[in-house]
Order: structure tokens, then sequence, then C-alpha cells
């Protein structure tokens, strides 16, 4: 009988033994499961943010690549043909990732000729006082077209003194006041198209070994389209241009995430 108890003692231990090395197994395995789940929805999210920075961007240069393409000949059924096309690659690519993408565009700006504000990003509540272009070795362009409003002002300046060398301020209906180190004049103008190389405005396109940059003064005040090229110090050409702002929507959807977001592009630039 007491070998009998010992024997059944022992498959007491044994059996309380097996069942808390299960207990403890059976943890382990769930807090791995709910670890896992956790880095993967952590995971998860990061690239669906990257995405959508990396849709916004794709999609902007390619409205641009769009812009110049239809450019070449007036037709906003060129820009539009391309963008369908980049719309329809993207879906598909993106549907193999279980994801959606759709890209629709308005073009009622370039269609009913609404010009961009003078702003760094061409809306009319972007920064109004900012740099266009800097490390300038010389100017080869540098127009304005179709602007309305007042007090809007070009700054050009010496960028290795920071002297004052330069400045256009639309002063009144068609007229401009020009400023230099030395004198200021008056000039009359036709708002839809002002050269600022004319030599009556005394701008010079060079100033030696020295580097200069343009800068927009109270932009928001004004409208318009500008064209500015030439060459940096660096060695390398630059063109700086602006035409309109057209509005791109990007629409994402995933199981993770779901966004719509507008963007203005600027064109070309």
């Amino acid at each position: 009988m007491e070998i009998i108890n010992d024997r059944n003692a022992q498959f007491m231990l044994l059996a309380g033994f097996i069942i808390a090395i299960g207990l403890v197994i059976t943890t382990v395995i769930l807090n791995s499961i709910i670890f896992e789940i956790n880095t993967a929805v952590g995971a998860g999210s990061e690239p669906s943010k990257s995405e959508i920075v990396n849709l916004v961007q794709i999609t902007q240069d390619e409205a641009r690549s769009a812009y110049r393409t239809a450019a070449k000949t007036g037709d906003i059924g060129e820009f539009n043909k391309q963008m369908n096309i980049f719309n329809g690659n993207l879906s598909k690519i993106y549907v193999l990732h279980g994801e959606g993408v759709n890209v629709t565009w308005d073009t009622s700006n370039w269609a009913y000729y609404r010009y961009p504000a003078f702003t760094e990003n061409g809306t009319a509540n972007g920064v109004g006082n900012w740099t266009v272009i800097e490390s300038i070795k010389n100017v080869s362009t540098f127009e304005l077209r179709n602007v309305s409003g007042l007090n809007f002002e070009i700054n050009i300046t010496n960028q290795t003194t920071g002297a004052f060398i330069w400045s256009l301020k639309l002063d009144g209906t068609d007229s401009i006041k020009i400023s230099n180190y030395t004198i200021s004049s008056y000039h009359s103008v036709n708002f839809s198209y002002i050269n600022l190389l004319n030599t009556t405005y005394n701008l010079n396109t060079s100033i030696g070994s020295n580097s200069s940059k343009i800068s927009f003064i109270n932009g928001t005040a004004a409208s318009g389209r500008f064209n500015i090229k030439g060459n940096a110090t660096y060695g390398s050409a630059f063109t700086r241009a602006r035409d309109y702002i057209l509005n791109a929507t990007v629409t994402f959807s995933s199981s993770r995430v779901r966004s719509n977001i507008t963007i203005p592009v600027s064109v070309p630039r």
C-alpha cells in the first residue's frame, strides 16, 4: 500500500509539473503572438505614411511633366491624356498590394486664365516674402506676364555682401517703380507683359565675381506669371517659372488607413 501511495503521489507531482510547464509554454506563446501583432501593426502604419508622402511627390512631378508636354501645343487634352495614363498605371501597381489609389485633377485655373499669386507656393495665403533663386551668376531671361495687383516688389541683392542692387515695385495700374543704389524712376508699362531686362530699367545681368539672389516681397498682394532663366555660380543653368496652380487630389485606401489629399501643384516648376 505504501508503494502504491508513493506512486500515486509521484504521478500527482508529475502531472502538476507537466501542467505548470504547459502553462509557462502557453503564456510564452501568447506573449509572442501579442508582440508580433503589435509589431506588425506598428510597422504597418509607417509604410502608409511613407506611401502617401511618395504619392504626393510623384503626383506633383507627373503633373508638371504633363504640363510641359501640353504647353508645347497649348492643348489641355494632352495634359489630361498623360495624367489618365499615369492614374491607370498607378492604380494597377497599388492594387497588387491590396491598396487603392485614384488621382483626379482640376485644370480650371489653366482653362479660365486664373493666375497664381506671387507667393512661395502660388496660393493666395502662401508666404509673401521669399527667395526665388540664389547663387546667381547672370540672368538671360527675366519677365512677368498677366500681372495684377499693387505693392508687389522684386528685390535683387548681392548675396556675397548683402548690399542692395536693384528692385521693381508695382506702383499703380500699368506703372512700375525701378530703383537701384543710385536712383529711382517710374515707368508706364503694360501689365500683360513686363520685360525686366529692358535696357531703360538699368538692371545689370551680372555683378562680376559676386553672386546675387532674387526675392519676391509682398507676394500676397499681386498675381501673375514669372519666368527667370540664367546661370548659377556653381556652373549650372537654371529656370524658375510659374504659370498656374493646378489642384490634384489623391485618394489612398488600404486596410490600415484611408486618406483624401488635395495638392496644389505649381506649373511648370
